[in-house]
């Protein structure tokens, strides 16, 4: 009778020790699957708000950032991602807004003060791709456009 229980009672632990594993997997894979979700809207809405950027006159320039999401994006980031990912996020982002202000300001693709921008921008776009895929745990590859 006591070697019965003492089974149960084994069993039992062994259950709920393999449930809680079980839980934790979870947990990482569906965090993980929401920061590949966030990073992946975050890293096309940046994109998109440049392209479409810098084919609007000036006066549309503020109107096409805020249709691209960044803001919102942003926040989820914020909310998300580690400290790394949040920093290079900041970065990219405050250059893109002076994008946004230097074209809305009537400045040309043409102009020095733009290449600048763009140079800078792809540079930390892609320091913040590596960041992400570092802290998603994915192989490092050599991200080479944006420039």
């Amino acid at each position: 009778m006591v070697s019965t229980a003492l089974g149960a009672l084994i069993a039992l632990v062994a259950m709920m020790l393999n449930e809680r594993v079980k839980w934790q997997r979870e947990q990482v894979s569906s965090r993980r699957k929401q920061c590949h979700e966030v990073y992946a809207s975050f890293l096309s809405a940046l994109t998109e708000a440049h392209e479409r950027m810098r084919d609007s006159p000036a006066a549309e320039v503020r109107e096409v950032f805020r249709e691209a999401n960044c803001y919102p994006l942003r926040y989820q980031l914020a909310i998300v991602a580690g400290q790394e990912v949040v920093d290079g996020g900041e970065a990219v982002f405050q250059t893109i807004r002076d994008i946004r202000d230097l074209l809305a300001g009537g400045a040309r693709i043409e102009s020095a003060q733009y290449k600048e921008l763009r140079r800078r921008f792809g540079a930390e776009l892609r320091e913040l791709q590596r960041r992400m895929r570092d802290e998603l745990g994915v192989a490092p590859v050599q991200l080479a456009g944006g420039s």
